[in-house]
């Protein structure tokens, strides 16, 4: 990867704006807690003509990193446009959220699977009521002992069926050491990256490990003294678009070195401020 000469690209709908059009700044966060991903985007004196193209639930797609290696950190929907002045400047602000939000805002359904339906099969079709494209579903293997009725939203039936396969997996456990281990390795999440979903176990490595080093932008590295803390570290790197939940990450400083998983993540940009930073677990 090149650290240097930034760039970004933002486009909304059909309206496309990119760092050699007009100055912006973002954040960009999310994290494997079944949240959604957000994003706040702020334009620097945006024309009324291409304001007018943004508008609520209007599609969101925002690229960063260098010239020469970036990608999509954020893929999603319009939430909320405001605009403030700064100085001369006007500010247009972009609030926007990833398909988690569709899931959430989803009408409540009734859906009856019959006994011996795997889990895999539901959690697909709710990624579809829910208008979410899927990356990846795996199958644990978990199918259901009787006949059950699921009423909630598409998202809230996902959350109960992530339970239901965990509880399945964890069975008959009562080692405590083995169960912290299972529910690192063999238990399953389920969660939205760029708006594609995923039902995959929470040691699913995607990609090879992104290495992390002075040479690669690493600036900081930051122990989490807190042992029930959700992350064993907290890491700052120049911007890396590569860098989302789950993706693996081979650490290299004078403090650390190993092979860990994102667990969250912010893209900042804001004037000279352009960095990634990441929570990280032990694998």
């Amino acid at each position: 990867m090149e650290i240097w000469d930034r760039y970004y690209e933002l486009q909304i709908g059909s309206l496309l704006i990119s760092i050699d059009d007009l100055d912006m700044e973002f954040k960009v966060d999310n994290s494997n807690k079944e949240n959604a991903s957000k994003a706040e985007i702020t334009i620097y004196n945006l024309s009324d003509a291409s304001k007018s193209n943004i508008k609520k639930d209007e599609t969101v797609q925002l690229k960063a990193g260098y010239r020469n290696d970036y990608g999509i950190i954020f893929y999603g929907m319009v939430d909320k446009v405001t605009e403030e002045w700064e100085g001369g400047d006007v500010k247009t602000i972009v609030r926007a959220v990833d398909s988690t939000k569709i899931l959430f805002e989803q009408t409540k359904i009734a859906k009856t699977y019959p006994k011996n339906t795997s889990v895999k099969t539901i959690v697909e079709e709710m990624f579809s009521l829910g208008s979410v494209p899927i990356s990846r579903v795996d199958d644990p293997g978990v199918r259901l002992q009787k006949d059950m009725t699921f009423i909630d939203t598409p998202y809230n039936i996902i959350q109960q069926v992530v339970r239901l396969t965990n509880g399945e997996l964890l069975k008959g456990m009562t080692d405590a050491a083995l169960i912290r281990e299972a529910m690192n390795t063999s238990c399953f999440t389920a969660y939205i990256e760029n708006n594609l979903g995923y039902f995959v176990r929470r040691d699913f490595k995607g990609n090879e490990a992104i290495v992390l080093s002075s040479e690669t932008g690493l600036m900081e590295v930051m122990e989490q003294e807190d042992e029930n803390a959700e992350i064993d570290y907290r890491v700052r790197c120049l911007l890396n678009w590569k860098l989302c939940t789950d993706a693996l990450v081979q650490l290299n400083s004078y403090k650390v070195t190993g092979v860990f998983k994102v667990v969250e993540y912010s893209h900042v940009c804001k004037g000279e401020e352009y960095y990634s930073e990441i929570g990280v677990k032990a694998v």
